[in-house]
This record gives structure tokens, sequence and C-alpha cells, in this order.
């Protein structure tokens, strides 16, 4: 029986899917671009702006799909793929405050997010038994952590506890802090930040434990008033600064670069990588969990804890006084002494 028409082949669509394949890629390695212009103003593309590695990837396979036929497309995804990966590698590069060559000076510090339905009390328990911090800051923190944590209390008998659920802040010390501290909020629909002081090497610190509330808290509204008035209250204090905490951002967004601006803090991860800490159960991971300094600190170390539990890992954290001779140090070096 004769026909007019040819068999069905797949391969007659191939050049059209493969165009089609093009398209999609291209378009999908502008998003995460796109998204970081916009993440000030738009509460969603902040949100995808978090997502750096994998915009890499997609821009990786839109370069490789475009090369053959569209060579101008694929050149100008090549520089978007260095600006990414040179992003990529920021934390990774140096750090730029060494610490004082003749002071011995160490204070270390752990930063956990336990989440409050955690009861991995041993988990932790072992993990500051094995450390052996001098500041613990604990975020999520609860009733039943502050009695599930058993053993420590002559390790760490200086306490400021304010149990909330997932707004619930407390920092443990080793040795008397200098002030009671204070429980504040940066604005009115925000969490709660913990603000103390003590003495670390002759010198008294300003610590902030922080937790701005999730971006799924923000649907639908512009900007990051939270973050922008913990900013605004860090630098109106004068000396050496601290801030821990769950930020619930990342470097990708503009309110984390904005931040670090209008504190006047260092991101601690300089010269020890990009550290991504949630979620702990996935293998991919993106960092808010964060230690920022003063430039009269040195960060000497930090490195993230094992799993305890919590959909966060742990941050430990050693300082020590910065160098006298850092150019870039702006805060008073007086009396830099070692215990």
């Amino acid at each position: 029986m004769a026909t007019d028409s040819a068999p069905f082949s797949p391969t007659h669509r191939l050049p059209l899917a493969f165009t089609i394949l093009q398209a999609v890629l291209l378009v999908a390695a502008l998003v995460h671009p796109v998204a970081a212009l916009l993440s000030r103003r738009l509460w969603l593309a902040d949100l995808v702006s978090h997502f750096q590695e994998p915009a890499l990837l997609i821009s990786l396979l839109a370069c490789g799909a475009l090369i053959a036929n569209h060579r101008r497309l694929a050149f100008a995804l090549s520089l978007l793929i260095l600006f990414q990966l040179t992003t990529l590698l920021h934390e990774s590069l140096y750090n730029p405050v060494p610490p004082h060559p003749h002071s011995s000076s160490r204070l270390r510090i752990l930063l956990i997010n336990v989440l409050c339905e955690n009861y991995s009390y041993d988990q932790l328990t072992q993990l500051i038994q094995t450390e052996r911090p001098d500041v613990i800051g604990f975020v999520e923190f609860t009733r039943d952590w502050s009695t599930g944590l058993v053993g420590l209390d002559h390790e760490y008998p200086h306490r400021i506890e304010y149990p909330a659920g997932a707004s619930g802040l407390a920092v443990w010390f080793r040795r008397p802090p200098s002030s009671r501290g204070t429980l504040a909020l940066p604005v009115a629909e925000g969490f709660p930040f913990l603000h103390v002081s003590f003495p670390f090497a002759g010198v008294d610190r300003h610590l902030w434990l922080v937790h701005p509330r999730s971006p799924f808290s923000r649907t639908g509204k512009p900007g990051n008033p939270e973050i922008q008035a913990l900013a605004h209250i860090v630098a109106a204090t004068e000396g050496s600064r601290i801030v821990i905490g769950d930020m619930n951002t990342t470097q990708g967004s503009a309110h984390f670069r904005d931040f670090l601006s209008l504190s006047g803090l260092r991101d601690s991860r300089l010269g020890f990588g990009r550290q991504p800490s949630w979620p702990a159960n996935l293998p991919y991971r993106i960092a808010i969990d964060h230690a920022f300094v003063s430039n009269d600190l040195s960060v000497v170390s930090r490195r993230l804890g094992p799993d305890i539990g919590s959909d966060h890992l742990p941050v430990i954290l050693d300082l020590a006084p910065a160098s006298l001779e850092n150019p870039t140090t702006n805060a008073s070096h007086a009396s830099i002494s070692t215990p």
C-alpha cells in the first residue's frame, strides 16, 4: 500500500528539541543573576539568590549547549561563569587579618541552632566537652535544652538564657561576662537579639547573638528591615564587636552584603571556605549560620562541627587579638595581654 508521508523518525525532531533545550538553558542561566540584582526589592528573588552553586552548574550547561552554533552567547555566558566562580571562591582565598604575633590569647566560640524540636542532648554535650569553647551561643533555645544539657554547670556557670522556642536565645560563659545582657527587638515584627559584653585579652568585647526571622515570614514584602536594623545597631556601638547567629541569609543575597557594609564587620569565613551549615541532613547545603567580627580580632580557625540532631551544623570559631601591623585594623588594641 502506497503512502504520501515518510515514516516517523525521532531524528527529525532532534534539531528543534535541541534548539528548545538551548533556549531553556539560556533562560535558566539568567534567572540567578537577575534574582541577585532584584534581591533587595523582591522576596522571591532574594530566596533564589542563595543558590549560587546550582546557578553555576546551569551556566556551565548553557554555555556547553550554545558553544557550537551561538558562540557570542557562549562567550557572554563564559564571563558570567567566571564571575560566579570568583564569587564562590571568595571565602577561600585568604584570611585578611593575622593574629598578633606577641599574644597567645585565644577565644573559642561555639554557635549552634539546636532546633527546638530536637532532643539530642547527649550529642551536643559530648561536642561541648570535646571542643571546650569559652562562649556558647544557642539559637532556638528552650527550657528542655536548659535542663537537658547536664554535667556542664561547673564548666559554664555564667548563663544568660531566654528560652522561647524558635525565638529562644542563650549564651553560656566559662568566665564572668562584663554585663548581664539585654534582650531587644530590632524591629517590631522581628525575633529578639541578645547583646552582652565580656572581657578577652584585656579588652571588653561586645557580642550579639541574633536570629532574624525566616525569609518565608517576609513573603510578598520588599527588603529585609530586620537585618538592616541589626546592622545599624551594631554599627552604632563602639569598640570590639562580634555577631553570631542563624542569619537566615547567605552571601548570595544583597541583604547579606548590606549587613557587612553597614555594620563594618568582617565575615569570619574569609580564608576558611564557604562552610554551608543548613540543612544538615541533605548533601547540598547553604551557609546561613554566620559569625562576623570587627578588625581588631583575627580569625585563627573556623570550621563546622558534627551533626548533633539539629537541621543546622555547629560553627566553631577561634579568635585572637589582631596584629597591630594590619592596615585594615580600626578598633582599639589597648591592653593586649596573655591570660
